[in-house]
């Protein structure tokens, strides 16, 4: 990012993180680009974090940043979770893995499903990237097909055929109905979509999107996979129950882990048990750490915490900062817009909230870099690339500082916008 005299300079941030710059050297000698998860790279480099404690976390420079990341949206309960941390330590002297079932993992597989309807039976993995792998094998043995339709600014998981593409995998623009309808034919095995985007701008779906896609892939022979790796915290049966979906597979992670490595995949008997043992054929599914001890006691223990007046209050809390983050920008003079689902925010830098991912491919990467350091700066810890999303941890004081975090780093960013906005069209 070219430094402009009234923007948050990289002089400036690398005054208050020495020690993370001494760190990042270090890390790169070590990993390539310093990193070892794309996701955490911005320049011109991280903070190297030490600890987290409730909705605060704090890097190795001392500085306190609130955190409104939480690992993407991975910890709705912030950082030392008593509930979780006790329910952690207490497995910890008796057997974190075993190769065998184990009684937690009846537990978490009962709250699953019981929890969420459309599950019948679970399946549990070490990430969402794992399960979206094992519903892809499954939707190609339970059809007999091999296409598969997905959408852009969709992610699910570091899996070749949906990050890279291949001749079998065919993605289609999120919100467009009628070109998603006319693409899913009978050589379709399944659709994967989110009910938001998540890592593409968390993009709600828009009315009538969803459930016509849902139909299509019925109506052709297909199956319907929802990924609600993220979106499972903003409803207590789903978002899937609450939009009235009726998901073949259900892609799940996150929260469900208590902070620890984590994925599921649930849905209709018939289907699930193309992976049962006791039947010929079956589909080999195995992990060493597949439902162990500490992530089935940890998910528990953060599946409980998070009932519906907990995910109620999430959102609520959520509804009025994307409010406040929008009034402030319009006050301020820079455009921006936020998009929302539950209590999973982004900020866009456009004027009007996008339905898709192309808006935000408008807006100067420059742009976007100004703002997360601006954040930092104001002592906001979010994503780079804009989102942002709560825990329970958050009280009502830290929340009213982030709201002003955003309204200070507005304005330290107002004048670079305004210095290059003749390049662009984005925001006009």
């Amino acid at each position: 990012m070219a430094n402009h005299p009234e923007t948050p300079t990289i002089e400036e941030y690398e005054a208050r993180t020495p020690l993370s710059r001494t760190y990042y050297e270090q890390f790169c000698r070590h990993l390539p680009g310093g990193e070892t998860r794309s996701v955490t790279q911005y320049d011109p480099y991280p903070v190297v974090l030490t600890e987290g404690h409730g909705a605060v976390v704090r890097d190795v420079d001392g500085n306190e940043y609130i955190d409104v990341l939480n690992n993407y949206t991975v910890l709705v309960h912030g950082h030392g979770f008593r509930p979780i941390v006790e329910a952690v330590q207490a497995v910890l002297a008796t057997g974190v893995v075993f190769p065998a079932p184990h009684l937690r993992l009846l537990e978490m597989a009962q709250i699953m499903t019981g929890r969420y309807p459309l599950v019948e039976r679970v399946r549990f993995t070490n990430s969402g990237t794992e399960a979206s792998l094992l519903a892809l094998r499954i939707v190609r043995a339970a059809t007999g097909r091999q296409r598969v339709v997905i959408f852009e600014g969709g992610y699910h998981g570091s899996i070749p055929e949906f990050l890279d593409g291949g001749e079998q995998t065919v993605r289609v623009p999120y919100n467009d109905t009628d070109r998603a309808v006319a693409t899913i034919d009978s050589s379709v095995a399944a659709v994967f979509a989110e009910p938001f985007l998540g890592s593409g701008g968390v993009i709600p779906g828009t009315p009538g999107f969803l459930h016509a896609i849902e139909d299509r892939a019925h109506a052709v022979g297909g199956l319907f996979v929802l990924d609600e790796v993220q979106s499972l915290r903003n409803a207590f049966h789903g978002m899937h129950s609450s939009l009235g979906l009726e998901p073949d597979l259900l892609v799940m992670g996150k929260v469900i882990g208590g902070g620890f490595p984590v994925g599921a995949l649930g849905g209709a008997e018939s289907l699930m048990n193309l992976t049962n043992t006791r039947k010929g054929g079956h589909l080999a599914h195995s992990g060493s750490f597949n439902g162990n001890v500490a992530t089935m006691a940890g998910g528990v223990a953060s599946l409980r915490a998070l009932d519906e007046a907990a995910i109620s209050a999430l959102n609520g809390r959520a509804e009025s900062l994307a409010d406040q983050i929008e009034h402030t920008a319009r006050r301020v003079g820079i455009p921006a817009s936020v998009t929302r689902a539950g209590s999973i925010l982004h900020v866009h830098l456009v004027e009007h909230r996008p339905t898709n991912a192309e808006a935000d491919k408008t807006v100067p990467e420059a742009w976007v870099s100004a703002l997360h350091l601006a954040l930092l700066l104001e002592g906001v810890y979010a994503a780079p690339r804009g989102m942002l999303n709560l825990s329970t941890a958050l009280d009502d004081d830290q929340l009213a500082r982030v709201a002003v975090a955003y309204e200070k780093a507005f304005s330290r960013i107002a004048p670079f916008l305004d210095a290059s906005r003749p390049m662009t069209s984005a925001g006009r």
